[in-house]
Order: structure tokens, then sequence, then C-alpha cells
């Protein structure tokens, strides 16, 4: 796993415990303390937008990043990255989440940008041509509304395409097919659905009453949600099938303590590492999260108490595996 965090004596973001720096990022007018976010991993790169100003949604630049070989790009602007921020008069989100992911079908990696408004148009960037282009609604299967998003989520991707939790003409799985750039509806388990109230705050901002999100687990599509007593993990055993959704486990939340719970990595033997992050304290100006991290197997002789008494850190890691992989912008 990996842990990024800001190092005050080197001035630079570094990975928790080696201090390696993850990349260069220094110019006049750049202040990269005022965040980093992990978006995507694929094949041992991680995909992390920059921060240089706290008030605004969207990252000042978006960084392709190796931390086994140190090595780092820096990926052009959207046509609208660079508009994007927050709407002072109707007060709407319009930030971006991206993933990233390896296309088989064209030997290429290429990044996605969803809009979370609605607003503008979702783009995809292909690093062989080594610039954005917008996605078709008309070809690519009508716009899709990603309302639910909040830009804090890991794209799932599995069988070829990003997945996310968003509305169509209900709350479901929408899914995104990067080679041939068609988007599609996946229906989430009869017993989630029935359990989800949507709500909509002024005129675009979308919430479902429980916490809910899509995972890849060993390859499979899965599906968590939480309400205020239970946890419980979903895997579609065949891509696409309805019917193939089983649930995996239900784990007791003892008084809701927990704001987040997501899967970080399946073992061999389908146990579960959990990542659960828990609210310390909260300011108007900060807040403090401390992620604790278990695993959880479907075992029923499988301990699955006592979650505080994990492994503790400040910050939300990633899985990875180590690569030599380093592809080229434009090449």
């Amino acid at each position: 796993m990996i842990f990024v965090h800001w190092d005050h004596k080197s001035q630079l973001w570094c990975v928790l415990s080696e201090d390696i720096p993850i990349f260069d990022y220094c110019n006049s007018n750049s202040k990269p303390i005022d965040g980093v976010k992990v978006f995507s991993s694929c094949d041992g790169l991680f995909l992390i937008g920059i921060w240089t100003d706290r008030g605004i949604e969207q990252p000042a630049g978006l960084v392709i990043w190796n931390p086994s070989t140190r090595q780092s790009i820096r990926l052009p602007h959207s046509k609208f990255s660079l508009q994007i921020g927050y709407d002072n008069d109707d007060d709407v989100d319009r930030g971006s989440t991206y993933g990233m992911a390896y296309d088989s079908t064209s030997d290429d990696y290429k990044i996605f940008r969803i809009d979370i408004s609605g607003e503008n148009d979702n783009e995809i960037l292909a690093l062989k041509n080594g610039s954005w282009r917008i996605i078709d609604g008309k070809t690519s299967g009508g716009r899709t509304d990603s309302r639910l998003l909040r830009g804090r989520e890991f794209l799932a991707f599995v069988d070829g395409a990003f997945h996310w939790i968003g509305f169509l003409s209900k709350v479901c799985v929408i899914s995104f097919n990067i080679s041939d750039e068609m988007y599609g509806e996946i229906s989430l388990p009869e017993i989630i659905s029935s359990q989800l109230t949507l709500s909509q705050f002024k005129k675009a901002e979308l919430e479902v009453d429980i916490h809910v999100g899509v995972s890849e687990l060993r390859g499979m599509l899965g599906v968590y949600y939480k309400d205020d007593n239970n946890y419980n993990l979903w895997a579609m055993k065949k891509y696409g099938i309805k019917d193939s959704w089983m649930k995996l486990f239900t784990i007791v939340i003892a008084g809701g303590s927990y704001y987040n719970i997501k899967p970080k990595y399946t073992f061999s033997d389908d146990r579960v590492l959990l990542c659960f992050d828990k609210m310390i304290w909260s300011t108007p100006n900060s807040t403090r999260t401390e992620y604790i991290y278990r695993v959880i197997s479907s075992d029923p002789m499988f301990p699955q108490q006592d979650y505080d008494k994990g492994d503790v850190v400040d910050e939300e890691g990633d899985v990875y595996t180590e690569t030599l992989i380093f592809p080229k912008l434009g090449h």
C-alpha cells in the first residue's frame, strides 16, 4: 500500500515512511502544499491531482506517477478543467473526478474525466494521442447523470469499463467502456435498490440516504452500502448479469460511528481488506480523520468486532503492484 503525506521538512508530497518525493511540481505560480489526491491507479501507476488553491474544486494539474521508478509526467489541461470551480451564484459543486486504465484493444492507457455537475461533456485522453477529446453523447448511448458522485470515489474498472453509482430512471451502476466509448447501465441488487431514497438539493445536487459505492473485487464488480447499523458487500459473479449478484458479508457497525468504509483489496482466499474512515473532529476550516484497516472474511468463524483495534494511520492508502512500466505522452 502507498500512503501520501506532506513532508514539512522537504516541502514535498511524499510516500509515508519512505519519504520518496512524488514528483517535482515547483514553479513560481504553484503551491502544491494546498493538496493532492490520488484519483486512480492502474498497473502500478497513479493518477494524482494537484491543488494550488484550497477554494477550487478542480485540481490545478494532473500527474501520472510511478512510485517504483519515481518517474512522472504532467498531463495537459482538458477543455473544461480551468472553468470548473465553485459557482457562488447557485452553490453548485462543479468538480470532476477521473479514472485511469489500460485499453487492451488499442494498447494504450486512457484517462476518463467525468463532469460531476453534468453541465459539461465528459472527456477522454489517450496517452498516445496526448490530448483530451469530448465524448459524443449522440454516439455513446446518451448523456449520463453523475450528480451522485462527490469526487472522492475511485471509479471501479472492470471488464474494460469504468463504473460508478448514478441515476437514470433509478439509482443504478453506470458504466463507460473505454474501447467503444459506450455508456451502459447495470441494476443494483434488489435489496439495495429497495432501501435507497433519492433526494434533490437545489437544482443540481442529488443524494441518497445511505452510503453506497462500487469497487473492483478480484476482477469482479463489487457494490457496498452502509446504513446506521450495517455494512454490506456484494459481488457480481458474472459481469452484466443481474441475477449473479451475491452478498459476500454483512458486518454490524456499532452506533454507526464510521462515516465511510471502502474495500481496498481482495486476497486470493476472498478475504477483503477494508478501510474504515472515522472523523475525529471537525472545524469550519479543518477536519481530522483517522483510517483503520482490517481484514474481513465471509467465514462466520472469523472475528468481526473491535474494528478500532486494526492498523490506524492518518492517511487513506491505495494498493498497487510495483512495476517498471511508464507510458509516454504523445507516443
